[in-house]
Formats: structure tokens, sequence, C-alpha cells
């Protein structure tokens, strides 16, 4: 059934490849695309089988859940999962091959058992906690890694940790980060422990910090065309791949002193031409950019007015000559000489971009261009 309400998110999977092909100028190490959260909300399947043709072989996501619906699509390929892992998951982990992140010791020992009971081997990768604070081992946790090393019908296919601040220019607590893994890999290379993969950069480590490249990159924000953070990767000539767009459902003239949605919290101070945009909160547009967010219209920045509403939100277009019924509007992306990106609504609201893109709901159809121009 075509989308009843026009709203809909354009993702442009040439500019993907392109991002693809620009992180490879960077490192010479194996690109491991991160895709979790449905690829940060643009489309895990579409988004890996386009990375497949650019060369993709592994990839990386958060949850089990993930993993199996990119293996079931695409059993060719490697399919990581870095982040939380159940005990209880083992034996649909080892049955679909999938390679597990592994922070603590009772989930490398089920899945050495349900391996043992299948007959093969569980790949998994030994996550370590050098400063993140989240999950990983230990300085003081190494014996566990070492007992792992004995348990029968593991593969320990590779060794990883995570920076806290990457995303700065200061690099000496990822310096730090960094230094104390690479120990904890020689600790385990001098007990006789050889494990081929070792990887720690992420995205603002792979654009400022070589020397963190290691055997693997781990590239999540950068690929979607968006900066890690405001102060690495804004002018590194990566292409923002999602558009998100609307079409205006009303409009209507008010007179000075009238107000506009919930709580009133908006009074015209002069008559005022109003647009209404079938698109709300309940579609990711977050409800704190009441009266302070804008949207293109026409090439021009509109600003919202009033509350967002489930549903919808509310422009001033006053301005804006030619605005009608069915005019399209740019929540995210560029039109004539103005943009909104991702960044830029994530400073408005205080937050990060990857919260932005991640947010935009289910119920936003995503619609995938790719035409044959050059990658």
């Amino acid at each position: 059934m075509e989308n009843a309400r026009p709203v809909w998110a354009e993702v442009d999977l040439n500019a993907l490849k392109r991002n693809y092909g620009r992180i490879r100028t960077y490192t010479k190490s194996e690109i491991m695309p991160i895709v979790k959260a449905d690829a940060y909300g643009h489309g895990a399947v579409p988004v890996v089988k386009t990375l497949i043709e650019a060369g993709a072989r592994r990839f990386g996501v958060a949850l089990l859940e993930e993993a199996l619906e990119l293996k079931h699509a695409f059993p060719q390929v490697k399919i990581m999962t870095i982040g939380y892992m159940s005990a209880d998951f083992a034996q649909v982990i080892v049955k679909e091959d999938i390679i597990s992140g592994v922070y603590q010791y009772d989930q490398a020992e089920s899945l050495s058992k349900e391996a043992c009971a299948q007959g093969k081997k569980a790949t998994i990768h030994l996550k370590i906690d050098t400063g993140m604070g989240r999950i990983g081992f230990r300085k003081d946790t190494f014996e566990e890694i070492l007992r792992i090393a004995e348990l029968p019908n593991l593969y320990i296919e590779g060794i990883y940790t995570h920076f806290a601040n990457s995303d700065q220019l200061d690099l000496s607590f990822a310096r730090e980060q960094l230094k104390l893994f690479l120990e904890v890999c020689e600790r385990l290379e001098g007990q006789g422990i050889h494990i081929p993969i070792r990887h720690a950069a992420n995205s603002a480590a792979i654009l400022q910090f070589p020397e963190a490249h290691l055997d693997l990159v781990r590239p999540g924000i950068i690929l979607y065309g968006l900066p890690p953070s405001y102060q690495v990767g804004p002018n590194e000539g990566f292409e923002p791949v999602m558009t998100w767009k609307a079409r205006i459902a009303h409009i209507k003239e008010i007179q000075a002193g009238e107000t506009v949605s919930y709580g009133r919290t908006f009074r015209a101070a002069y008559p005022t031409r109003v647009a209404t945009v079938p698109v709300g909160y309940a579609d990711g547009l977050n409800r704190a950019l009441s009266n302070r967010g804008e949207m293109l219209v026409k090439g021009r920045r509109a600003a919202i007015i009033g509350r967002i509403c489930m549903d919808q939100t509310m422009l001033d277009v006053t301005k804006i000559p030619g605005v009608e019924v069915g005019s399209t509007v740019i929540l995210l992306g560029s039109e004539g000489y103005e943009r909104i990106d991702a960044t830029e609504m994530a400073k408005w609201l205080d937050t990060i971009n990857y919260e932005v893109v991640c947010d935009i709901s289910g119920r936003v159809p995503r619609v995938y261009i790719e035409d044959q121009r050059k990658n």
C-alpha cells in the first residue's frame, strides 16, 4: 500500500558507496562497517547490500536480532555482535555462525559447550575495557582470558577495545587506552595466544588516530556522511546519505494575537501564514524543537512555531513566496543554497547527530536512491 502520509526519507546509496571509498583512502586495514540500530536509521539490509558491492565482507551490529536479520539475508558475510550477549543465546549463535564479542567467562564457556555439542568451532572476539567503562575484560580480570583460551572448540579470531573520547582533538586519553590495549595483546602473545585481528578505531579514530587502525577499523557515523563530533570530521568531505522530506498538508492565515498548537506557546506578533506539515514526534522529530527548530521550504528557512504534535508540525511561511499545499519541506537535507543536517539539528537539541538519525521512526518510509552516476 502506498504511504498515506506524505513523509519520507530518501537514502542515497551512491553517497554511501562514496563515503565507504573515502574511508578506504584513510586506512589500509580491513573495514568492518557498523550497521547496528538499522544502520543508524538508514535501513540495514539495503545498506549492507550496497556495502558488499563496495567491497565490505564483515559487518558489526549490537544485537543478536540484528545479526540474524543480516545473516539470513547475506549468509556469505561475516556478522559480529559487538555489544550485549547473553549466554542463553549460545545455541543460535553457533548454529548461525555469528561472531560474538565476549566480555565474560561464562559467555565463552557457553559458546564452547554449544560448539562441542554441534561439532563446530565458535568464533569470538575478546572485548577489553581500557577506559570506556562499559563492558569488557579489565586488567585485573586477565586470568579469565587465559581460561577462555583453554576452552575447546573456540576460535579467538579477534580482540578489541573502544575509545571513550577519540572524537576530541586531545587524544591523550585515547593514546593511554591504545597503550593499555596493546600491552594486553602483547601479554597474550607472551602466553602463546596469538589473536590475528586487533581492532580499536571507530569513525573518529579512523580520521585522526592512524596508530589505532591496527588490523581492522569500525566506521559508523562517517559511513552515513556525518562527522563524529563538532571538532572532528566536519570538513572531511563525507556526504550525508539521508534526506528527510514531507509535503505541506494545510495552509492558513492567522491574525496578530492568535495562537498555534498545544499550550498556546506561540502567539502571532503579526498576520502570519501558517503551514501544517504532517510529521511529528512519533516520526522522530523531537518535541524539544518546538518554537526553536527550522525546516527548508522553497530553499528558505521556515521557523517551527508552537509545540510539535505527535503527527503534525506548524511552520511560519509568511515571508516565503509560492508556498502551497503539496509544497515539499526538507527536514534534513539541502535545497538551493541552504542546508539543515543532523549535526545542526543536534545542536538545537544539545545532543549528537547519531541520535537525530537513529530517532527517525520506522513509520517514516525509506526510499532508496541508486543511479548510474560514478561512485
